[in-house]
Order: structure tokens, then sequence, then C-alpha cells
């Protein structure tokens, strides 16, 4: 093949690179107002997530200073302080969740600007 051909084959390809480039492109910023309402969306949700966790430690720190009293007896208060662990616990995880998903939301939206940023 003479060298005029290599530099056409080549051009139709960087052209087919660009395009599928700008289709790529377009998806990211369509998908970049979603990301940044969803991490609003966490963001928001966060103090409250923060606030019963400390709630719930407030209250098991109070409920294991008095466990070992509340095991001895057969009133149904173990099985009470047993479920307040376990609420704890739950809304710890959550918490946690919560937490990395907002992380990955913002290093995508970080990922799509770098890319935006790329194009102009």
């Amino acid at each position: 093949m003479d060298t005029f051909g290599l530099l056409e084959e080549k051009v139709r390809k960087a052209a087919s690179l660009v395009r599928e480039l700008k289709q790529r492109n377009q998806g990211l910023e369509r998908e970049v107002p979603e990301l940044r309402q969803r991490n609003q969306r966490l963001e928001e949700e966060l103090p409250n997530l923060r606030s019963k966790v400390q709630d719930l430690q407030r209250a098991l720190q109070a409920a294991e200073k008095i466990a070992p009293a509340i095991a001895s007896r057969d009133d149904g208060l173990g099985k009470k302080l047993a479920a307040a662990q376990q609420q704890l616990a739950t809304a710890e995880k959550d918490l946690e969740g919560l937490r990395q998903e907002r992380e990955e939301v913002r290093i995508r939206i970080a990922r799509l600007m770098e890319i935006l940023d790329g194009l102009e």
C-alpha cells in the first residue's frame, strides 16, 4: 500500500476515534447533573445520619453502663438492649455506605470535569 493510502487509513481511524470520544463525552455530560444531584442528596442526608449514630452511641454507652444489672433481670430489657445494639450497628453500616457512595460520586464528578476540561 502506498503512503497516501496509509495516511488516508490513519485519518479515517482518527476521525472514527474522535466521533466515538464525542459520543462518550456527550454521555458523560448527561451524567454530570445526575451525579451532582445524587451527591447533594447524600450531603444533605449525612448530617442526619451522623446525628442518629451519635444518639445511638450515647444510648449504647448509657445502656452498657447498666447492662450487667439489666442482663440479670428477666423483664425483657436485655432484649431491648440487644436490639438497640443491633440498631446502632446497622446505622453505622448505613453511614459508612453513604460515605463510600459520596466519595465515589465525588471521584466520578472529578473525572468527568477533567474530561470536559480536556475537551475545551
